[in-house]
């Protein structure tokens, strides 16, 4: 009987762990474009520099998901604060968050289908 409450306690335990580990938030533009309009955030382009100077949403930051020391500088970023990604068509972006899951982030925002779903809403974007 001792045995059976022991395996039992250790299946709620890792139950409630996994039930707590934070999953990213793949949202549509419109989400997004209220959530980093609403929150003291972390606004963050994962695409190259040339695809960033081109155009990207006015307040983001830039970093190129390519680079060698892309995972390192991504970790960079505080962990208290919500972080807003995208990128191109959501592929890099969404690797991006995932990375940042993984490292203990909680609060971490996907443009679903990135830039390109943000354009067709006619939300604007800036150039360099």
């Amino acid at each position: 009987m001792k045995k059976l409450f022991s395996i039992l306690t250790l299946f709620l335990t890792v139950s409630f762990v996994n039930a707590q580990q934070a999953t990213v938030k793949n949202v549509n533009p419109t989400e997004f474009k209220n959530l980093i309009g609403t929150n003291n955030g972390i606004l963050l382009d994962v695409r190259t520099s040339y695809e960033f100077e081109d155009e990207h949403i006015n307040g983001a930051k830039q970093l190129n998901y390519y680079s060698f020391s892309f995972t390192k500088n991504l970790l960079l970023l505080p962990k208290d604060k919500p972080i807003y990604v995208y990128c191109r068509s959501g592929y890099r972006s969404n690797k991006a968050s995932k990375i940042l899951i993984k490292n203990g982030y909680k609060n971490v925002y996907n443009l679903k289908n990135g830039i390109k779903d943000w354009e067709s809403e006619k939300y604007p974007t800036v150039s360099n």
